[in-house]
């Protein structure tokens, strides 16, 4: 499909958004039923990487207002997946947690990325996966800026 209009580099940003969805896609496709949500299953990834983290630096990750990331926190605080704790230097701030609960969910995700990425790659060699990949993080903090 896009051998014909993909013509320049004009068609980068359409092309990388189609990607996008299509990843999207086929990570909810495929996911187990485990009654997350994206917004859910996001948070959590990024909580996983940066435990004890305060709500508001979260979303400033996550690119979401700090209501919305506390109705989102406030599911996974009662689905027992997530905890807050008062933070020790700022008695206003909570710093986030994943409790027991929700690795099995991380595991799942873990599985399914790995799957997702191998598909991704089919047909590539390990030096091009690796040169896309290297272009996809140079690409990301260019438009981070």
């Amino acid at each position: 499909m896009y051998s014909v209009l993909f013509v320049d580099k004009s068609w980068l940003p359409i092309i990388v958004a189609d990607v996008n969805r299509l990843v999207r896609k086929t990570f909810i496709a495929n996911r187990e039923a485990d009654g997350l949500t994206q917004e859910q299953f996001r948070t959590l990834v990024h909580l996983s990487l940066r435990e004890g983290i305060r709500q508001v630096e979260l979303a400033e990750i996550l690119e979401i207002k700090p209501i919305t990331l506390t109705r989102v926190l406030d599911q996974l605080g009662q689905a027992g997946l997530i905890e807050r704790r008062p933070a020790p230097s700022d008695r206003r701030a909570y710093q986030l947690f994943l409790t027991d609960a929700a690795k099995p969910h991380l595991q799942s995700f873990e599985v399914l990325n790995d799957e997702i990425s191998q598909r991704m790659t089919v047909g590539l060699s390990d030096a091009d996966a690796e040169q896309l990949l290297r272009l996809l993080r140079h690409v990301h903090a260019q438009m981070g800026q």
